[in-house]
């Protein structure tokens, strides 16, 4: 009985409040309005943002191309402080190091971009890079198999493997990358021509 009184006065409390509530159609269309208006300035905000960040990339690739690397690592760090989780800004970054021969950092920036994307065939050939860059061909050999696991669909993996292989004496082993290379891009000159230079080695 008691619970019924506590709970018949809560109603008769709750219908005084809303009484006593402005709830007019005005007030509520005013409400409303300023709600969407909010919502329309944060919409503008963030597309402003992007707008932003996609001329500082376009900036910094062009940058990047033209062989300025110091102007180039500053806008590609302020767009990695912005989105942290960014893989593919890493990998740009590391490009960068590589063109400067800083091949400390570009390992570190590879890496880091390898722990957001672990399965990145681009990644890992850019890792073997690195090392072909550095004289490491068996090391670069291991880069780019990795990349061609993940992904045999692109010829210039195969041209790369072909060249690390070359460069550590394995011939056999390059020809048979340089022909993989041509399956998948059988009118490229290039990949005849080292074909050609790998197999006059076997002789």
């Amino acid at each position: 009985m008691l619970e019924l009184i506590i709970f018949a006065a809560t109603v008769i409390l709750l219908i005084i409040i809303l009484r006593k509530l402005p709830l007019e159609k005005e007030v509520v269309k005013k409400l409303a309005k300023e709600a969407r208006e909010l919502d329309h300035e944060e919409d503008e905000d963030r597309e402003s943002e992007d707008d932003e960040n996609n001329n500082l990339l376009e900036r910094a690739d062009r940058l990047a191309q033209e062989g300025q690397y110091p102007k180039a690592e500053k806008l590609y760090l302020k767009l990695i402080t912005q989105d942290p989780q960014a893989a593919g800004l890493y990998n740009k970054l590391a490009l960068v190091y590589l063109g400067n021969k800083e091949y400390k950092d570009a390992a570190k920036a590879l890496e880091q971009a390898l722990q957001i994307e672990p399965d990145n065939d681009t990644f890992y050939n850019n890792f073997g890079l690195l090392f072909y860059q550095q004289g490491m061909y068996d090391e670069a050999v291991e880069g780019y198999e990795k990349s061609i696991a993940i992904n045999n669909k692109v010829a210039s993996r195969f041209m790369n493997l072909g060249l690390a292989y070359f460069m550590s004496k394995k011939y056999r082993k390059a020809a048979d990358a340089y022909e993989k290379a041509l399956i998948l891009e059988p009118h490229n000159e290039e990949y005849k021509k080292l074909l050609a230079e790998a197999e006059e080695k076997l002789k």
